[in-house]
C-alpha cells in the first residue's frame, strides 16, 4: 500500500424522486445560475420541466445554455464562459451526462479566469485557481464526472481531447435519480457500462504496487457487477433495480476510490480512445472497447506477471482464466466495436490515429506511447 491523500467533498443525493432537490440544494449558493444542457431529451423525458420548477420554487434564476454535444468542444465551451460572465452568474447547475457536466466544468473554471480556458488543458503551465460553484444532475452514467474533479474537451481546430483535474471541479453536490436512465438508448447504456469498467481496469493493470488486494477486489467487484447487470438493462430498460445499481457502480468506478494506495499508474486506453473521438468522434465508449481489444493482449505478451494479473481477473469476473476472450464476448453481446473497422477506420486511419496519440502521449505523462508504438497496439484492433 502506497502512501495517499484522499478527499472527495461532493454531496451525493441518491434515489428516485430526488431531482426535485436541486433547486433546494443550490439555493444556498447562488440566486443565478447558469443551465447548462446537451440536447432535447432532458425536454422529453421530463427533467428539464423537474429542474426549472425545482429552482424556480427555490428562487434560484436560471440562464439557460444548451447545445452541449458529445464529445464536448472548446469552441461551445468559449461561448458558455462568455454568456456566463455577460450574465454575471454565481454558480453552474448542469444537466446531462459525462460531456454536459464536463464542459459544466470547463466554463466554472473558465469564467473566473483571466486566461483562455484551453491553457488550462494543454499543460502551458497555467494552474486553476478558482471556478464557481458547480451542482449537477445526472441523466446518463458512464464517466463518474459527477463524483471527482475531472474535465474533458475537444479541441476541434487542433484535433486534440485533453483532460485536466482540479480539486476546485468536483461538483458541490450531485443529484442521482436512477428514473433519468430509462430514456438512455440501449448503444449509450452499453458505452457507459464500457467507459466505467475501463476506468476500473487502468489502474488495475499499470499501478507499480505488486500487493493491492484491497484495491484489487474493490475494482473485481465492480467490474463483475457492471458486466453482469449490462445485459439485464439493455433487455429490460425499465427496470430500475438494475439502472440504480449501474448509476451507483458507475460513479464508484471513477471518484478517487479504486487507484488509492497502488502507487503510480497511468490511463493508456483513454488516452488512445481520446485520439479515436477526436479524429472521428467516436463515441467515448465505444473507442474504448477498441482501445482495450488492442492494449490488453500487447499488455498480455510483456510477461508472465501479466498474464496472471489478467487470469486473476477473469477468474474473479468471469470465473473463468480467458479474459480478453470474456471481454470482447461481452462487448459483442452489448453492441460495442472491437475493431477500428467498425467505426470505419482503414490503414490510412490508423495511422492518423497513432500519430494523433504520439502527439498528445506526454501530455498523458505517458511519452513512451510515441506513433510508431501505437501502430503496433492499434494493428492488433483491426
Amino acid at each position: 500500500m502506497q502512501n495517499f491523500i484522499y478527499h472527495n467533498p461532493t454531496k451525493i443525493v441518491f434515489g428516485e424522486g430526488t431531482i426535485e432537490k436541486i433547486g433546494e440544494e443550490t439555493a444556498p449558493f447562488a440566486k443565478k445560475v447558469l443551465y447548462v444542457y446537451g440536447k432535447n431529451s432532458i425536454k422529453t423525458n421530463g427533467v428539464y420541466d423537474q429542474t426549472t420548477a425545482s429552482l424556480e420554487n427555490a428562487g434560484v434564476k436560471r440562464v439557460e445554455f444548451g447545445g452541449v454535444c458529445a464529445n464536448p468542444l472548446l469552441s461551445h465551451t468559449r461561448k458558455g464562459i462568455e454568456l456566463a460572465r455577460q450574465e454575471k452568474v454565481e454558480a453552474i447547475v448542469a444537466v446531462g451526462g459525462g460531456s454536459v457536466i464536463d464542459e459544466a466544468k470547463a466554463i466554472a473554471a473558465g469564467t473566473v479566469a483571466k486566461n483562455d480556458v484551453w491553457e488550462f488543458y494543454n499543460r502551458s503551465g497555467t494552474a486553476i485557481t478558482a471556478a464557481l460553484p458547480l451542482f449537477t444532475v445526472l441523466t446518463m452514467s458512464a464517466t463518474g464526472t459527477e463524483m471527482n474533479g475531472g474535465t474533458v474537451i475537444t479541441n476541434e481546430e487542433t484535433k486534440q481531447k485533453l483532460g485536466i483535474g482540479s480539486p476546485f471541479l468536483y461538483p458541490k453536490i450531485s443529484i442521482l435519480d436512477p428514473k433519468t436512465l430509462v430514456s438512455v438508448p440501449k448503444n449509450q447504456t452499453a458505452y457507459g457500462a464500457v467507459d466505467a469498467i475501463t476506468h476500473l481496469l487502468e489502474s488495475y493493470f499499470t499501478r507499480n504496487d505488486p500487493f493491492t488486494p484491497i484495491q484489487d477486489h474493490y475494482v473485481e467487484g465492480i467490474v463483475r457487477t457492471i458486466i453482469e447487470i449490462t445485459p439485464k438493462m439493455l433487455e429490460k430498460p425499465d427496470d430500475l433495480t438494475t439502472r440504480a445499481t449501474f448509476m451507483w457502480a458507475a460513479t464508484l468506478a471513477w471518484n478517487g476510490l479504486a487507484p488509492a494506495g497502488v502507487g503510480a499508474w497511468s490511463t493508456p486506453n483513454h488516452l488512445i480512445g481520446h485520439s479515436m473521438s477526436a479524429l472521428y468522434n467516436t463515441p467515448h465508449g465505444a473507442s474504448l472497447s477498441i482501445a482495450l481489444s488492442g492494449w490488453l493482449p500487447w499488455y498480455e505478451e510483456q510477461s508472465q506477471e501479466n498474464r496472471k494479473r489478467l487470469d486473476l481477473l477473469g477468474l474473479a469476473v468471469f470465473e473463468q482464466s480467458r479474459t480478453i476472450d470474456c471481454l470482447r464476448e461481452w462487448f459483442h453481446q452489448i453492441k460495442s466495436p472491437t475493431k477500428l473497422g467498425d467505426i470505419g477506420v482503414d490503414d490510412n486511419g490508423l495511422t492518423k490515429i497513432a500519430q494523433n496519440i504520439g502527439e498528445n502521449a506526454a501530455l498523458w505523462g505517458i511519452p513512451e506511447y510515441n506513433a510508431d508504438f501505437c501502430i503496433s497496439i492499434l494493428k492488433r484492433c483491426q
